[in-house]
């Protein structure tokens, strides 16, 4: 189940509208109904934390591995993160087309490759990031 079908059976178990729910987590009734069909996601760290409030669930309740690492990317690198995560993911679904994974190895593979793109993120950051002046 993705994000938007599992935010859009938190607001009708609880009888809302997308307004109320909007309301309810700090956005307008349109990004909230951006958020049900997919078309956007949170990253905002309060906009997932009120989320997470309101209807009392987990970040790992509401979002995939494969979610989870695009948020992740997108908050600790930006547009070009949640690029190079998408890319990623796409290469990853290529790369097991035709075959299927069950629940844990899929989670297990999203668990390497997330580990792998950040410990990669922060070898170039170390080698070509900007140094510090000397004195």
């Amino acid at each position: 189940m993705t994000f938007g079908e599992k935010l859009k059976k938190l607001r009708l178990d609880r009888g809302w509208s997308q307004a109320e729910a909007g309301k309810a987590i700090g956005v307008s009734e349109r990004v909230y109904g951006y958020y049900e069909t997919n078309e956007r996601t949170p990253s905002k760290p309060e906009i997932i934390q009120n989320i997470m409030n309101t209807f009392g669930v987990s970040f790992e309740y509401l979002f995939t591995p494969e979610e989870q690492f695009q948020i992740e990317a997108s908050q600790k690198y930006g547009s070009i993160g949640n690029r190079q995560a998408q890319k990623i993911l796409q290469g990853a679904d290529a790369l097991f087309a035709g075959g299927e994974l069950d629940e844990d190895e899929k989670d297990e593979m999203f668990e390497i490759l997330t580990k792998l793109y950040f410990e990669a993120k922060k070898a170039n950051k170390e080698k070509y990031g900007r140094k510090k002046k000397r004195e």
